[in-house]
């Protein structure tokens, strides 16, 4: 009978985001009022799984008692399921105050059960999320991913969400809420700690900045018109096997293709401010409310795309078949598109370094939004493949992480690319970078080899391609951190904002290295540009961090502190952003503050001093010497 109830149910495997959700001291509940306690948990499950799951694309796998094991499709869906789980607690709360007895809970008039119910406390769920493989059988779920989403939901307190950094990986600052950092957590029966992050409840992209700083983002952007490029929708029947995402039934690599070129080349006009294409990548598969976009991202303009295709046959293969993509401009104010644009060719040109559909479609953009004939755009370079492209981003994401796995893969997968493409300036010049980082965060004991190697990275990344803004960038991040010569490093961020003056990076490095200068309006100036072009990049902790120690040198240490806050609740590994809020906090006068920051500063990087600090920030000029000395009064070792 085993035998052949196994081969009636058998396993298979699928990817999945998980949540369970749990509610907090049922035991103790159910103890002190059981038949009560028993129908109030029952009542509020089945309302969860009967309304809420099914509204947020989710479905009830299993009951557990006082429990839901939960399936979803996307993250996204899973955040806000249990953020709205977490209200509907709250409501049952109140609607049982109020009556005496939870929904559905009732023995009938007068009872005792009534009478006991206002003594019992609120109940509470905590949640865990985690995504990936799963065995089921159709009827329960089995695997390390979902005892590792039960763990999860176990450290949690009452009114938390917990999860994995891989289901923290999928989503977007703001748009997905913001979450805080809690680093390395040891759960029972794992051998390894798992790096967690908690839900902030009721934050949005802008929350977490004072009102003065996103006053002064606005007013900055508005100095352009401002453009948001959408991710490019994809209808497609490919015929050949061309890398497609993780989710079924939606090939994205070409359209992401699509996206970057367009940016790249619309970008490189200097009357425009393109929002970050990885900030917009953020936006993928989800139901776009412009006037959002007009509100929260200070956008004037929005383009949508959608890409259109069959084969001319019923044998033609992917490179060879006839596209379409379909452009709708937008204005803020308007009811209608501003400008269309269809254009015919095949993924052969897409892919192309040169191709004609998005050399004509963006200056098709570009001619519409300031009414002028714009020379055409030099083509960029492009990485050879959608692979290519996919490995390239996850590197990039890596390499912001900080911490040294993290950071070490990223370093493998950069030079796997540059063995993909060794003509292309991108891969040199994130390895650059990376060097750079071994050496101002303390991760070598030869700071004068990782310093040549980032020298060698860099000019190789410029004999490429001089005129990439991002090799350009990268130069300058060199010369700041291993030459130690921020004056010298304002000329390729310069260079770079000529060649894009959309760059985000170049404003937020020319922003420190301006503020090593004590040239504090500038580096204010140049930090907001930073932060409005990248407003819910995957790496926006670092752009925290960097606008933090920009806001800090400019005097302006109330932003400092809410900056280096903010970046520290996506990432709290981030030792610059400790060091720009000790300063700060010393600065403000609020010295147990500071001291606490420094012991924070050095659980994530213990050989961190003083001389260590002034080595790293270029010329010992009055104020680099001042904020060392306010460093040491907070605590840090002088060497």
């Amino acid at each position: 009978m085993a035998d052949q109830f196994e081969q009636e149910l058998p396993l298979t495997t699928a990817n999945a985001t998980l949540a369970m959700v749990d509610v907090v001291e049922s035991v103790r509940q159910v103890a002190s009022a059981e038949l009560l306690a028993v129908q109030r948990i029952r009542a509020l499950l089945a309302r969860a799984a009967r309304e809420t799951v099914p509204a947020h694309q989710g479905r009830v796998v299993e009951r557990q008692g006082d429990g839901l094991l939960l399936w979803f499709n996307h993250p996204r869906h899973a955040v806000s399921c249990a953020a709205a789980l977490h209200r509907l607690a709250a409501d049952t709360a109140v609607a049982a105050a109020g009556t005496g007895v939870a929904d559905g809970a009732s023995d009938g008039p007068d009872t005792p059960a009534q009478a006991d119910s206002a003594a019992l406390p609120t109940l509470l769920l905590r949640v865990g999320l985690h995504c990936g493989p799963v065995l089921t059988d159709q009827t329960a779920l089995y695997g390390t991913a979902v005892n590792l989403c039960a763990r999860i939901a176990a450290l949690g307190l009452p009114g938390d969400t917990l999860v994995s950094s891989a289901v923290r990986d999928q989503l977007a600052h703001g748009l997905d809420g913001d979450w805080q950092d809690l680093g390395l957590c040891h759960l029972k029966h794992f051998d390894l700690p798992v790096r967690l992050f908690k839900a902030l409840p009721g934050r949005t992209a802008s929350n977490g900045l004072p009102p003065s700083l996103r006053l002064a983002i606005a007013a900055r952007m508005k100095l352009r018109p401002t453009l948001v490029i959408l991710p490019t929708r994809l209808s497609l029947r490919l015929t050949e096997n061309l890398p497609l995402p993780a989710q079924p039934g939606q090939p994205i690599g070409l359209a992401d293709i699509v996206t970057d070129q367009l940016s790249r080349q619309i970008s490189q006009t200097p009357l425009l401010h393109v929002i970050s294409p990885l900030s917009a990548n953020g936006l993928r598969g989800r139901d776009i409310d412009l006037s959002q976009l007009y509100r929260d991202w200070h956008a004037d303009y929005v383009l949508q795309s959608a890409l259109h295709g069959v084969p001319a046959d019923g044998t033609a293969c992917a490179t060879t078949e006839r596209l379409t993509l379909d452009l709708q401009l937008w204005r803020a104010g308007s009811g209608e598109p501003v400008h269309r644009q269809s254009l015919r060719g095949s993924s052969i040109d897409l892919l192309s370094a040169a191709s004609d559909m998005l050399g004509l479609a963006a200056q098709g953009v570009c001619q519409r939004i300031l009414a002028v004939e714009q020379r055409a755009a030099r083509q960029p370079a492009m990485l050879p493949n959608l692979s290519s492209h996919t490995l390239y981003l996850n590197a990039v994401d890596l390499l912001h992480r900080f911490t040294l796995p993290d950071f070490e893969r990223a370093r493998q997968m950069l030079t796997a690319l540059h063995d993909r493409a060794p003509r292309h300036a991108e891969p040199l010049a994130w390895l650059a970078r990376w060097h750079v980082f071994r050496v101002v965060q303390g991760w070598t004991d030869n700071t004068q080899r990782e310093g040549e190697r980032a020298l060698d990275f860099s000019q190789r990344a410029l004999d490429r391609d001089p005129q990439s803004s991002l090799a350009l960038t990268m130069a300058g991040s060199v010369t700041a951190g291993i030459r130690q010569d921020p004056a010298g490093a304002q000329l390729y961020y310069d260079q770079a904002l000529r060649s894009n003056p959309s760059e985000s990076l170049a404003w937020l490095m020319r922003s420190v290295a301006q503020g090593f200068l004590a040239e504090r309006a500038p580096a204010l100036a140049a930090s907001e540009t930073a932060l409005g072009l990248a407003p819910i990049d995957p790496t926006r902790h670092y752009y925290d961090s960097l606008a933090a120690s920009a806001s800090v040198m400019g005097g302006e240490f109330e932003r400092g502190i809410a900056l280096a806050r903010r970046c520290l609740q996506a990432n709290a590994t981030h030792g610059s952003a400790y060091r720009a809020m000790a300063t700060a906090q010393v600065m403000l006068g609020r010295m147990d503050d500071a001291r606490a920051t420094v012991d924070q500063l050095l659980a994530v990087e213990p050989h961190c001093t003083v001389e260590s600090y002034l080595a790293r920030v270029g010329p010992a000029n009055e104020q680099n010497l001042r904020f060392a000395q306010a460093l040491q009064a907070a605590g840090l070792p002088t060497q």
